[in-house]
């Protein structure tokens, strides 16, 4: 089977995979995936504007908008006006909402033992090394 083939027919099944590793880390923490998500976007920044959320997850202004209702209700993210215009929304983590990323990457990491501990040392820098590889490519796609 050629590369290509072998990567189209193992991409289903790695999805899956994670799927229910996210599944196990995710467990007991009252959050859906959306959610998960979207606070992890905000995450990646110190503060952003509803309209770069709602483009950088793909939804429409008011699905953001909703996720970001449902995620201050929590107490996970802020929300206030711009400092600098006054008719723009800043949103960011709020002191709880970077707790709780820190504890989901701490749930994370000991997820991520536990599968790598299944691998020589060898086999376990391999597969690192290729998902970063991946990872470089696939963030050099233009977004839709």
């Amino acid at each position: 089977m050629q590369r290509i083939e072998r990567l189209a027919a193992i991409y289903p099944q790695l999805i899956r995979a994670m799927g229910r590793l996210r599944s196990l880390v995710h467990e007991g923490m009252d959050l859906s995936y959306n959610q998960y998500k979207t606070l992890l976007t905000i995450a990646d920044r110190e503060e952003c504007s509803l309209g770069d959320l709602a483009g950088e997850l793909g939804v429409a202004m008011s699905s953001a908008s909703q996720m970001v209702n449902r995620l201050v209700e929590r107490g996970l993210v802020s929300r206030e006006l711009a400092a600098d215009n006054r008719r723009q929304v800043v949103i960011g983590l709020s002191p709880a909402g970077r707790h709780f990323i820190e504890e989901l990457q701490k749930e994370l990491i000991r997820g991520y033992e536990g599968v790598l501990a299944r691998l020589d040392e060898a086999d376990q820098e391999s597969l690192v090394q290729s998902l970063e590889t991946m990872t470089r490519i696939l963030n050099r796609l233009p977004h839709p």
